[in-house]
């Protein structure tokens, strides 16, 4: 038997590790954001309805809309779209896990971390009546595991898209390794926000794109569902991806790209009418709780310079250079690659989310609505590795040094800070 066949094992195993460390360090529900998620797929595969008015609890009453009279999630759809199998899955084990819980009077899976289980229950006696957190255990089981699956999701199409362009074994397997634990990737795969979800669907579309020289028409209308869904995960990506896709898509190719969005297109609008009377409506015109959140110039309104600083340096603690400048070799492999193409898309983005008004993400402080492009920095470390590390001489070997220090450094800060803020 060949050293290959006889390590055929050893990626599918490190994945479900992987897969099983992420779901065994989450604690369920986290915050309202990832409630909000939540209720949202609960509306659409349990309730058949797209008003949250059953779990509006789940959203601590914070990250919501109102129209009507009604409760909606103020979230794009595309992440709970993405979650509707696991949580049906998870709706259908709830009332078995609850029973269980109550005959041996303790909890079988921890539905939420202390902090939200704390606001949930002072905020469900202020607004009235909601259930209790032990009916969800298995939905929130099962979006601890739709997140971890969505991370490695991100995760096997950047090594399939570095080994497309020519990248070997050991180039492929620091940029993934660097992504997994030192960079906010790893902690955002433990919850069920949009910026992972968003991040594996772009890196797929990215793959969809350097494989449509072999596969042609097939390629592109996957490129297409991808882009389309990731965008539908969180909006303010049409921007980089609307981008990206003019540089990278041939005119042959658009009528392809055009047929695979379409789906999700007309499945997001569909949802926007149902909730919000429009298809071009979206649950931020209706937040409950945020005025600066109803129109796009009052969200888009902050300082660029300080909204800048907070995304990639030291504002608030919150940015790249406080958290994880090991993206910053990524950064460094790009430019030294010359991928402009996939590169300079990137930047009007990272100035329109500069303007935000909350740019270190509210509570969260740190650069988590940078992590979609996570992965984009992952080709850069490749390449990093390739061109200045691999390579086993003298003044190499003190950038390998470096980068292990800065990897080292960035793993401790961005798993320290996550952890702080989701046990309060």
């Amino acid at each position: 038997m060949s050293t290959t066949a006889r390590r055929a094992w050893v990626p599918p195993a490190l994945m479900i590790a992987f897969v099983l460390a992420l779901v065994w360090i989450g604690r369920g529900l986290v915050s309202s954001n990832d409630g909000s998620h939540v209720a949202l797929a609960r509306a659409l595969v349990v309730h058949r309805q797209s008003t949250i008015d059953p779990d509006v609890a789940l959203t601590l009453w914070v990250d919501r809309a109102e129209r009507d009279g009604h409760h909606y999630s103020d979230r794009p759809p595309g992440t709970a779209f993405a979650a509707l199998p696991a949580i049906w899955i998870g709706a259908q084990l709830d009332p078995t896990l609850r029973d269980r819980a109550v005959e041996n009077g303790a909890l079988v899976v921890t539905p939420a971390s202390d902090p939200f289980a704390q606001t949930y229950a002072a905020r469900a006696k202020k607004h009235g009546r909601a259930p209790a957190l032990v009916q969800y255990q298995g939905t929130a089981l099962l979006a601890r595991l739709q997140a971890a699956l969505m991370g490695l999701l991100g995760l096997v199409c950047l090594e399939r898209w570095l080994r497309r362009e020519g990248y070997d074994r050991p180039a492929r397997t620091a940029a993934i390794a660097t992504i997994a634990v030192a960079t906010l990737w790893g902690p955002y795969s433990t919850v069920l926000f949009s910026h992972v979800t968003s991040g594996a669907l772009w890196c797929a579309m990215l793959l969809a794109c350097a494989a449509a020289t072999e596969h042609g028409r097939r390629a592109w209308w996957l490129a297409g569902a991808c882009g389309a869904w990731a965008v539908a995960s969180d909006y303010v990506l049409v921007v980089p991806i609307a981008i990206q896709l003019a540089l990278l898509v041939p005119r042959r190719g658009w009528s392809h790209v055009l047929v695979g969005a379409a789906p999700l297109v007309l499945a997001t609008g569909a949802y926007h009418h149902a909730a919000f009377g429009a298809w071009w409506s979206v649950g931020y015109d209706h937040h409950a709780s945020f005025e600066f959140t109803r129109t796009r110039a009052d969200t888009f309104s902050g300082n660029p310079a300080s909204g800048l600083w907070t995304l990639i340096g030291l504002g608030h603690d919150a940015g790249i250079l406080a958290q994880s400048p090991i993206l910053f070799v990524g950064v460094a492999g790009l430019v030294a690659a010359r991928r402009w193409r996939e590169g300079l898309a990137l930047l009007p983005w990272l100035l329109l989310l500069a303007l935000h008004r909350t740019p270190e993400g509210g509570a969260t402080e740190d650069h988590r609505y940078l992590v979609p492009a996570i992965p984009i920095a992952g080709l850069g470390l490749a390449e990093a590795w390739r061109r200045w590390i691999a390579p086993e001489q003298g003044l190499r070997r003190s950038v390998a040094l470096v980068c292990v220090l800065l990897a080292t450094l960035s793993m401790i800060l961005v798993w320290a800070r996550f952890f702080a803020w989701r046990d309060g």
